[in-house]
């Protein structure tokens, strides 16, 4: 999967704060275009632009839009807590190519599994609109996309509190924690392990019937990740 920052100019700057909980799926209902297309467009609307953070063109080449911290433009109600990805195409009147394909579910389960979630959604399916059309693959993304990447594997060390130090396992660990209806503390998934995290996962350990040490290891990582 080839990925290419697309180096985009926003107008007044984009707002931060992204906090992913699912992928939201597009098509670009044009044929043919380009994320240069897509952000004259956007700009156009009278937004600062391009308001996917992905575009996936169809020989497979995948583009930046957006910084996946920042809030989209695609999905009214939900720009805050998703990644947006937008597909090269009209999927009501063509059907999406191999290439196309493999670097859509390449890319969909790289950030399934950077953020320890495991929601997919067509665009349709959260606010009224036909998109990303009918010739869509969404089930067989949604399928192949999430088999394994929710249960992401082990990373091989224990995981505990530490001071100071980010990890994108223990993002992984306070999604999923916070999935399940545990609290990390106010600053959420921020990928540090602090008194917060430690106390949800002590409560978790607890729930389930093992030690309550606050150390994530083989056992406590998998229970979680399930």
């Amino acid at each position: 999967m080839n990925i290419i920052n697309a180096d985009l100019s926003f107008r007044d700057g984009l707002s931060y704060g992204n906090n992913p909980k699912m992928v939201i799926l597009h098509h670009a209902d044009a044929v043919i275009c380009s994320i240069e297309d897509i952000h004259r467009w956007h700009l156009q609307n009278g937004w600062s632009g391009c308001g996917y953070h992905y575009f996936v063109r169809k020989d497979g080449t995948v583009y930046i839009g957006r910084d996946e911290k920042a809030i989209g433009a695609h999905c009214l109600n939900y720009n805050a807590v998703s990644i947006g990805i937008c597909v090269d195409g009209n999927f009501n009147v063509e059907a999406m190519v191999e290439s196309q394909y493999s670097s859509l579910l390449q890319l969909t389960k790289s950030i399934l599994n950077k953020y320890g979630i495991s929601k997919i959604y067509g665009h349709f399916e959260l606010y009224s609109t036909d998109c990303p059309g009918s010739n869509f693959p969404l089930d067989r993304i949604k399928k192949e996309a999430v088999e394994g990447e929710n249960c992401a594997s082990y990373p091989g060390y224990l995981i505990k509190m530490n001071s100071g130090l980010e990890d994108d396992n223990v993002k992984i660990i306070q999604n999923k924690l916070i999935e399940q209806g545990y609290d990390v503390g106010r600053c959420g998934a921020d990928g540090y392990f602090g008194e917060d995290t430690l106390k949800a996962i002590k409560k978790f350990q607890l729930d389930i019937g093992i030690c309550d040490d606050g150390v994530v290891g083989p056992s406590t990582w998998n229970n979680i990740i399930k």
